[in-house]
């Protein structure tokens, strides 16, 4: 420490300036770039997370309202179908509710159960086949796993669907 105070002490007037405000701007480069920077990059970051997870929530609280409506809608006492098979009604009925094509899968479980894979399937178009299901056929979502789908207002759904509500 005493070389370098030595060294200064030794600068002409003009060159000590210029080692100062040298020093300055290397503080404050340092300053910027080591603290600064990534302190603002990170709450950038921070924000955009929380924005996402704030949509997600407010997706996830919408399907579960709109599970509950599902769920407290009474079955009708004037149930269609009866007789048929359960394949034969999940097919025609998701067919008439335009998710034919989302369908990828109906596997039966036993005579009154199915499971349904629905791929890239309108997410309300999904939730008014449900209500229709259970209010027309009482049939009704006994397990149901729904994924958000890249696109937008489209999910990707495993639901197993039970004759006689759940």
């Amino acid at each position: 420490m005493n070389a370098l105070r030595q060294w200064y002490e030794g600068l002409a007037p003009r060159e000590r300036v210029a080692v100062i405000a040298g020093t300055v701007a290397v503080v404050l480069a340092l300053f910027y770039y080591a603290l600064w920077q990534p302190l603002n990059t990170s709450v950038a970051d921070a924000r955009v997370r929380v924005n996402a997870e704030a949509e997600q929530a407010r997706w996830m609280l919408g399907v579960r309202d709109e599970a509950r409506l599902l769920q407290s809608s009474g079955k009708n006492n004037s149930v269609k179908g009866r007789n048929e098979s359960l394949l034969s009604i999940v097919d025609a009925s998701s067919r008439e509710n335009g998710l034919g094509q989302a369908v990828r899968r109906i596997q039966p479980d036993n005579n009154d159960q199915a499971t349904v894979t629905l791929e890239k399937a309108n997410f309300n178009q999904m939730l008014f086949w449900l209500r229709s299901l259970q209010r027309d056929y009482g049939i009704a979502a006994s397990q149901m796993t729904v994924t958000r789908d890249e696109e937008n207002g489209t999910v990707q759904a495993r639901l197993t669907l039970t004759r006689g509500g759940a």
